[in-house]
């Protein structure tokens, strides 16, 4: 893939809010064992970053003619319009290995749930990995061909990967597994007593099921460097 590169300036004498009413973005870049700069970034030509851009090493056109490899780390933005009020921009060394966090791409069909009648989970949609800066792939693949029965399962153990990266989740960790579908729902019938109507009356935390939230367990650590 073609580096992906992005100008950035010493940050002007103006508080955040003046550069970013001139359409600049206010921004950190830092590592490297390096004292930390305030930069800022042209906004429209921030915005129109690949996704790419969000994953791997880019470089950092500094104006001096030698571009800095940096990552992404942190973008925080608006709650209400999603306008960028801050990059942090990690420094990273190209012989030096990081850890960084990426995608997980589910492929291929499930036997146990197109054939089986199973029913298909995922316990993570991320992975960790230490590697190389270059060696940082677009994603890791999960192929669910291997579910062949009900209850097989994916572990972290399973993924193919390049010897170049290490799978830093625990290997016998589960990714996605095939598990039977269970219907639980129950007819309950009211029975009358002599004729007349029986009322039932419910006391409150008793007899009565009340909804819990759930959250799925992504396993998505920040970037970071080493």
């Amino acid at each position: 893939m073609e580096k992906i590169k992005l100008s950035v300036k010493n940050r002007e004498e103006k508080t955040p809010n003046q550069l970013r009413r001139e359409a600049k973005i206010p921004a950190t870049m830092y590592g490297s064992g390096e004292a930390s700069k305030s930069v800022q970034v042209d906004e429209k030509e921030f915005s129109r970053l690949p996704a790419a851009a969000f994953s791997h090493v880019i470089d950092l056109d500094v104006g001096n003619g030698k571009p800095v490899s940096a990552l992404i780390r942190h973008v925080q933005r608006q709650s209400t319009t999603s306008k960028v009020l801050n990059v942090e921009f990690y420094k990273v060394r190209l012989d030096q290995e990081i850890t960084i966090t990426v995608a997980l791409k589910f492929v291929g069909e499930a036997e146990a749930v197109t054939i089986k009648g199973g029913q298909l989970t995922h316990n993570h949609e991320e992975v960790e990995i230490e590697c190389l800066p270059n060696d940082i792939p677009d994603f890791i693949e999960v192929d669910l061909s291997a579910l062949k029965e009900i209850e097989d399962a994916i572990h972290f153990s399973d993924l193919k990967v390049s010897p170049k990266i290490k799978i830093l989740n625990a290997m016998d960790d589960v990714v996605a597994k095939a598990i039977e579908i269970r219907e639980a729902a129950e007819e309950v019938e009211t029975p009358a007593a002599d004729g007349a109507d029986a009322e039932v009356s419910t006391a409150e935390g008793e007899g009565t099921a009340s909804p819990s939230a759930s959250s799925d367990q992504a396993g998505t650590p920040a970037n970071k460097g080493k």
